[in-house]
């Protein structure tokens, strides 16, 4: 439990970073590429240093998911390699809606096309999973810029000038966004052959379900897979990828297999479980591009208190049944 000196100091930096948040949104759209890049790059470099207690969190979180795998200093590169990334990551997402469908598609390439190309031949749109990884917001905003009918979901800012800034540079180049609530726009969205895009690897204060991340029962949304059962839509995993030049490659997975047993509950615990594990498997493969600062594992089981609504997990499947589930996903 956090003491009132910890959460005065969280406080403060807090309100701290939206000032800076909102300096940064006046300063980086006149700015070069190639300045703005070299701000979010010092930025990243500083604010693990300036914000000690923060980089401890990323870092802990690391050391749960690899604490056996990366030794205390690799660890440690790696925290601090995800604020470099993110310095970044936070300037090109300023830029997005002064920047060109021409400067766009310059820096941002698909590959995988087909699968989305599929979906939409086949008229229930798609459910697009994807993670805090690489940079999202470039990712879907090129989706958009591609012409491809993108919808995401986000949930809206406790701060209305925040929210308010967000959805304007989201929505800037012909992207839609529905409330994480409106499950009725979020259906008709993928009636009207149009791809939803989801968050899959936040930590959910209400689970529908504790599955395995890295070892360990993280509490996940159902939602991903509900939408995919309830209308059809097949559940495509889509991540970005920063490359070394900083331009982007976005890459789309073939579909989850979406298990239709007819055992509602099971089917949306499997089809969850696997959606994790390939969000998983993306989050090892590079482990600094993927927001840490989620705090992924914060929920646990007897933290949910209704017990009209108690989640299902991973262990309600045997040993067998689980293996069988995720090899599928692999």
């Amino acid at each position: 439990m956090l003491t009132p000196l910890t959460r005065f100091r969280y406080s403060i930096d807090s309100f701290l970073g939206r000032q800076m948040l909102y300096l940064l949104a006046r300063i980086v759209p006149h700015l070069t590429r190639e300045k703005a890049l070299k701000l979010g790059s010092t930025m990243g470099w500083l604010t693990p240093r300036l914000t000690p207690h923060r980089l401890y969190r990323v870092y802990r979180d690391i050391t749960l998911a690899f604490g056996g795998e990366l030794s205390p200093g690799e660890r440690l590169q790696v925290a601090l390699d995800v604020y470099h990334h993110l310095g970044i990551s936070l300037v090109e997402f300023l830029r997005l809606p002064d920047m060109s469908h021409e400067e766009i598609r310059g820096l941002v390439r698909i590959e995988g096309a087909k699968y989305l190309d599929a979906a939409l031949a086949a008229g229930r749109g798609a459910v697009l999973l994807t993670g805090h990884i690489g940079n999202w917001e470039m990712g879907g905003t090129a989706l958009a810029v591609f012409g491809y009918p993108m919808t995401a979901i986000a949930r809206p800012q406790e701060n209305p000038t925040l929210n308010d800034l967000f959805l304007r540079i989201r929505e800037a180049h012909g992207m839609n966004i529905v409330p994480l609530s409106d499950v009725r726009g979020c259906i008709t969205t993928l009636r009207e052959n149009r791809f939803l895009a989801i968050l899959g690897d936040v930590n959910a204060k209400n689970p529908g379900a504790f599955v395995q991340f890295f070892g360990r029962p993280a509490a996940t949304y159902t939602g991903a897979a509900y939408l995919s059962l309830t209308t059809g839509a097949p559940l495509i995993p889509i991540f970005d990828e920063r490359l070394p030049d900083c331009s982007h490659c976005i890459r789309v997975h073939p579909p989850i297999t979406v298990s239709e047993t007819g055992d509602r509950r099971r089917d949306l615990l499997a089809t969850t479980m696997r959606a994790q594990y390939v969000i998983q498997e993306e989050v090892r493969r590079r482990p600094h591009e993927w927001f840490w600062q989620l705090q992924r594992w914060k929920t646990r089981p007897e933290d949910t208190k209704n017990p009209e609504r108690i989640p299902m997990e991973h262990r309600d499947l045997t040993p067998e049944e689980a293996d069988e589930v995720l090899s599928c996903a692999s």
